[in-house]
């Protein structure tokens, strides 16, 4: 890091200007009178001298004949010259003991931001949610410290959630893998292998190989969230209508139905990641619904915010899990999920795309008659 002039040499020059400048000032305005009233003074004793020379004989020899006005003349310039030397020194001695005591001052006045600054630099990523001390009871440094401690706060629950999105992340693109390993060693060792033993295992790699690419997608998705073009005029009501149109074989094969309510709102915003948003929900509440089951969507607009609410038929989410099931990886039934293929983070997204549009996704409610989602969006 390139270094510069510390803070308090910045102020100590200042201030060291300030006081040069206000000098001169002062000692210009005043040498300015000062010169006028000699001139006036000068002027007016000069004009009641008497004309001519006078002259003195000290030795009989010598005479010395003298000007008084020319006299007094000079020495009223002489005594401007010794007032303005007298100044420019007297202000270069104040310079020098003002920036003296101000470089000193402002070193003790900036020490609590020199140890706040050791304190930084001691946070490391094992101890950043240790919150730091307020080292002034000055109002400025308290508020300083306060809303650093803040920060840290939001940085380590933000490195957890991440440290624990990683690991879960790893967890999920291990498992296929290792169980991929483990049917292929076996596989290998095998000296009797039949066409049926070949089948299994090409069934195998296909389905874990699938859930990897599920995975992967989703993570990829998530990360190009923050830089997608959120510009698109959107008709909700049509919106989701297409994403029904391209479910309805999927609820068919469970023998779910899916119904739109009559209501429309219109907003700004990805039609992309909405309409991915739309699906996941309506996805999984077939995934979850119970045999021959029905889900109602409903659109409404709500001051600023235009929502969808999907209504599903299925067992329910207990209270507890409510908020839980928008954590990236979080299953309720997690040996259901995997039958079904999920990875945790249809939810998740969910919930980031909402978060994106300025709104957020919640369960309304939910009890062994079903469950009911609302989805809420910022208009724009």
């Amino acid at each position: 890091m390139k270094k510069g002039i510390s803070l308090q040499w910045k102020l100590t020059l200042m201030t060291a200007c300030m006081v040069i400048v206000a000098c001169l000032s002062i000692s210009y305005f005043i040498s300015n009178s000062a010169a006028v009233y000699m001139n006036e003074i000068g002027n007016s004793a000069i004009a009641i001298l008497p004309s001519g020379n006078f002259s003195e004989s000290k030795t009989g020899d010598l005479e010395v004949h003298l000007d008084p006005k020319a006299i007094l003349s000079d020495m009223v310039k002489s005594t401007q010259i010794e007032f303005w030397a007298k100044s420019l020194l007297i202000t270069l001695i104040i310079t020098l003991v003002g920036s003296l005591l101000m470089y000193f001052i402002v070193g003790y006045a900036l020490s609590p931001l020199s140890r706040f600054t050791r304190q930084i630099e001691d946070i490391q990523a094992k101890n950043i949610q240790q919150s730091i001390l307020p080292q002034s009871k000055s109002i400025e440094i308290v508020r300083l410290t306060y809303a650093f401690n803040r920060l840290l706060k939001r940085l380590g629950d933000t490195f957890i959630a991440q440290r624990q999105f990683s690991a879960s992340a790893a967890h999920e693109l291990r498992t296929p893998l290792a169980v991929m390993r483990t049917k292929f060693e076996v596989f290998a060792k095998n000296k009797n292998l039949t066409p049926d033993d070949c089948k299994d295992a090409i069934c195998m790699a296909r389905t874990q190989t699938d859930r990897l690419s599920h995975v992967i997608d989703i993570l990829l998705e998530m990360t190009e969230l923050q830089s997608a073009e959120k510009n698109d005029h959107i008709n909700l009501e049509e919106l989701v209508e297409e994403v029904i149109c391209d479910l309805t074989a999927v609820g068919e094969k469970k023998g779910v139905s899916i119904t739109q309510n009559i209501g429309s709102a219109k907003l700004t915003g990805s039609d992309t990641l909405i309409y991915r948003a739309i699906y996941n929900l309506i996805e999984n509440a077939i995934k979850y619904n119970k045999d021959n089951g029905n889900i109602i969507v409903s659109i409404k607009e709500e001051n600023e915010f235009a929502k969808v609410i999907i209504a599903d038929s299925g067992s329910g989410i207990v209270r507890e899990d409510w908020e839980k099931i928008f954590e990236p990886f979080y299953r309720v039934d997690k040996s259901r999920s995997r039958a079904m293929g999920g990875a945790g983070l249809g939810l998740a997204l969910v919930k980031e795309i909402a978060i994106q549009h300025g709104g957020n996704v919640k369960v309304l409610e939910s009890s062994e008659n079903g469950t009911s989602i609302e989805l809420s969006l910022y208009k724009g």
